[in-house]
């Protein structure tokens, strides 16, 4: 395990190198939010959600555009061409697993670029005018979940995009996994229509699934969206999905290893 905490360190640092990248999404995720919001509050003066208040939904979609490079889809270039252009036979030759060199590599990517970005939004936010602003947490404990959600949610995503990468070993392209797996993770992670906002029928499929509870849980529970008691029963089922993506995705990895076909000669 040292040396893939190593390789996460090493990939953080190269991650936080790219600042002028970080500014560049910072200020889009902050317009997109104010842009957000404004739809919603034209919206909540027409129709008014019984599952989610206005200001809980604006405190919502802050931490969503926040922490939106933690919680989005977005693959590594440099993986999948790894496996399309047959890059891996290197990567076979290191002494290492690479579904975990993998995964620490996606882990430091999403938190060097969700650091970098949130912060100036985290603190330009508050500061907004009241109806714009983002809130303070809906309590000390809801805070505390929020923060031990939020550690797992970006451990769960990280899986996902793994089983994302494994896939290309069975299908050597890229571009058509992507376009489902993109629009599976943002439609029921919440990103097209929050998931407080969508009937309830679909609502309990999201929470099925573990789309939500990497890109939409932390936030609900911030806002005070979700009872204390559910809150501990999704972070339980955060873990259970977590352990599951990571037991399969191993055992895939290494199982598909024993007869992978080296792309480009």
């Amino acid at each position: 395990m040292k040396k893939y905490l190593s390789f996460f360190k090493l990939r953080l640092n190269i991650a936080l190198q790219y600042r002028a990248a970080a500014i560049g999404g910072m200020l889009t995720q902050f317009f997109w939010a104010i842009m957000q919001i404004l739809i919603y509050q034209a919206f909540y003066k027409v129709v008014t959600s019984e599952n989610i208040s206005l200001e809980q939904l604006i405190s919502y979609l802050w931490l969503k555009q926040a922490f939106y490079t933690i919680i989005s889809p977005s693959t590594d270039v440099e993986i999948r061409d790894m496996i399309e252009k047959g890059n891996i036979s290197y990567e076979l030759c290191k002494p290492t697993n690479i579904y975990w060199m993998w995964y620490f590599k996606t882990l430091a990517n999403k938190i060097a670029g969700g650091f970098l970005k949130s912060i100036p939004i985290l603190v330009i936010a508050p500061l907004l005018p009241a109806g714009l602003s983002l809130n303070a947490p809906a309590g000390i404990v809801e805070f505390i979940l929020f923060l031990v959600s939020m550690f797992f949610a970006i451990l769960l995503m990280a899986a996902i995009m793994n089983i994302f990468y494994i896939s290309l070993f069975y299908t050597m392209s890229a571009k058509g996994t992507a376009s489902i797996f993109y629009a599976l993770v943002e439609f029921f992670g919440g990103t097209f229509v929050p998931v407080a906002l969508m009937p309830k029928f679909w609502q309990g499929l999201c929470y099925i699934l573990p789309f939500s509870l990497a890109a939409d849980l932390p936030f609900r529970i911030y806002a005070g969206n979700i009872d204390l008691k559910s809150s501990l029963v999704y972070i339980v089922m955060q873990i259970i999905w977590l352990l599951i993506i990571t037991i399969s995705g191993t055992i895939i990895t290494n199982r598909r290893l024993k007869k992978v076909v080296i792309q480009g000669g």
